[in-house]
């Protein structure tokens, strides 16, 4: 940083000020020890012992390097006070800039120090910043997304509930046959609108921060054999094969075994839905590092590539339509993967022209609280 003209002189003027203030108490020092110090014999036969070894300007030596060493110090030190202020200053004058909203911005030094450690904080602390208004709007845009598909959702089969309800209030129907028919479609739209709340109520539950995680101790082969079981008779009327393959020996885990549920029925019933088109789907559970593994797979039509990463989403259905009979709520695999967050654990997908596969693992036990 390169001194002003203004600060040049103001420094020069500080140093000779000191320099007049030494000389003042070297002066004051000397007077007195001519006076008191020396009047002493012992004293005042050593000084001049000193002065006929070495000399009158010999023996001044060490006071006049005395002397500019700490003139020099004092310049050094002054010179420093000066930098780190300037630096101060430009530090709190960008802070300002930052603070009005620029959060973008960088402060532009990086002194030695601790005032470098302060600019690194800022920078720390401006980021975090940065990154929870974005995380805000983020949520914001989230909420009214959220309430926008809920809305499409819900006012489609409501819809047509109003619709044949009408008929019939208007007495727009041929035979008691016909009745039964109406409301058997309204009855069918009520049915999804309800899973619809149940998988939105859900979904707001896990996703919600203070979300509980009910620790339990269960043997995960068990879980998966019982809730198998329970889609033989769908897979069946699928025209699918359903095939279990798990461990021997029991596997003991910790979590929460409700949720855990939903995940599983989730994936085999969307396997038995979009596994049609195939013969067979293979649940298998098996140890996977120092956790275990849970996979779905089915050998129906594989999902195009370009859907994979958004599997997770909610409201995504790869079908690209809203219908209930084949999309669902468009909530199921959100939830499925904000259970297995809360279990610490990962869910992924990969999908060939053989095998569309769902992957979820969960450590043995969940660490922190549950």
């Amino acid at each position: 940083m390169k001194l002003s003209t203004k600060y040049f002189f103001r420094i020069l003027v500080d140093l000779l000020l000191s320099l007049l203030i030494f000389y003042a108490l070297f002066q004051t020092a000397a007077y007195f020890a001519n006076k008191y110090l020396y009047s002493i014999p012992q004293i005042k036969e050593y000084v001049w012992m000193l002065r006929r070894t070495f000399g009158t300007d010999s023996f001044k030596i060490p006071i006049i390097l005395l002397a500019t060493g700490l003139f020099a110090a004092w310049t050094i030190v002054r010179i420093r006070k000066y930098i780190e202020q300037k630096q101060m200053e430009q530090i709190i004058s960008e802070l300002h800039y930052i603070a009005k909203g620029n959060y973008e911005h960088v402060i532009s030094i990086r002194p030695e120090g601790n005032l470098g450690n302060v600019v690194d904080s800022i920078h720390a602390l401006v980021k975090s910043t940065r990154d929870a208004m974005e995380e805000e709007r983020r949520l914001e845009q989230s909420k009214d997304d959220l309430v926008t598909n809920v809305s499409h959702d819900l006012r489609t089969p409501l819809t047509s509930i109003i619709g044949y309800l009408g008929l019939i209030e208007q007495n727009k129907y041929t035979d008691e046959q016909q009745i039964k028919q109406y409301a058997h479609i309204a009855y069918e739209k009520a049915k999804q609108m309800n899973v619809l709340v149940n998988d939105l109520f859900e979904y707001t539950k896990v996703r919600n921060r203070g979300a509980h995680v009910s620790h339990t101790q269960f043997d995960l082969v068990e879980l998966v054999e019982q809730v198998s079981v329970g889609f033989r008779i769908d897979a069946q009327e699928a025209g699918l094969s359903l095939h279990v393959d798990t461990p021997d020996q029991k596997i003991e885990m910790t979590g929460d075994t409700d949720k855990l549920v939903r995940v599983l029925e989730n994936l085999i019933s969307n396997a038995v839905k979009y596994g049609r088109d195939g013969t067979d789907i293979l649940v298998r559970v098996f140890v996977e590092g120092r956790g275990v593994a849970i996979a779905v797979a089915n050998n129906g039509a594989p999902i195009p590539a370009e859907y994979l990463p958004s599997l997770f989403e909610r409201f995504f259905r790869v079908e690209g339509s809203r219908s209930k009979e084949t999309g669902g709520s468009g909530l199921g695999l959100a939830i499925a993967k904000s259970i297995i967050d809360l279990h610490q654990g990962t869910i992924s997908v990969e999908s060939t022209p053989e095998w569309t596969t769902f992957t979820v693992w969960l450590p043995r036990t969940i660490s922190g609280t549950l």
